[in-house]
């Protein structure tokens, strides 16, 4: 019998996949992911299912339950498998004792390091499909690490902070990160108000 393998691809670029990561998605046989997932990775010979192309997340994991104790089989998820991934999910469906996680670069450790910041004093968090009271955690916390999605994006938390009263912090706005075309920005909140990100982005608001 075979563990599930759920694998953090990093913030996307090949370079900053991790060798073992590499490894254990070239050793399996069927790999549940999303579409541009694969764009890092050979897919050649493999069993591809993928998130977002019609089938729902809850039948793609049935379908995952049953295949992985016959077949080696991963699940490849964007960062690392334990910040805001699949994992939880995952877990409601597969045993935990099933289940083997190998770690990757989260997209906001990658950020954190762009902008030359720490990161073991800023307090991390995901808007994407949430809504979360991120405003406590600014007022408490001199950074803070976000994923957005496209309603909580760039302008929605400048417009967010500025009717709190927070007009003087300063957002960063990380946009393909690890890609040829990354896009680092730095924006004060009314500048951040038009702001306007092309897809998903990760954004650190800081105190200066």
């Amino acid at each position: 019998m075979y563990p599930l393998k759920i694998i953090g691809l990093g913030p996307g670029h090949p370079d900053f996949i991790l060798p073992i990561a590499k490894k254990e998605i070239q050793d399996a046989e069927v790999i549940l992911c999303g579409v541009r997932h694969a764009e890092s990775f050979d897919t050649t010979g493999k069993e591809m299912l993928y998130i977002g192309k019609g089938t729902s997340l809850s039948e793609l994991m049935e379908e995952i339950a049953l295949i992985y104790p016959k077949k080696k089989t991963a699940l490849v998820v964007s960062g690392d498998c334990g910040f805001h991934s699949l994992l939880s999910y995952a877990k409601k469906v597969i045993p935990i004792k099933h289940i083997v996680c190998i770690p990757g670069i989260s997209s906001l450790q990658y950020f954190f390091a762009k902008l030359n910041l720490t990161w073991e004093d800023a307090k991390l968090m995901s808007l994407h499909g949430r809504d979360p009271d991120f405003i406590t955690e600014v007022e408490e916390n001199e950074k803070l690490g976000l994923l957005t999605d496209k309603t909580n994006n760039t302008a929605f938390i400048a417009q967010t902070l500025l009717s709190a009263g927070l007009e003087n912090r300063i957002i960063y706005v990380g946009e393909e990160l690890s890609y040829s075309n990354e896009k680092i920005t730095r924006l004060t909140l009314t500048e951040a108000l038009d702001y306007q990100e092309e897809g998903l982005a990760v954004v650190v608001i800081v105190n200066e």
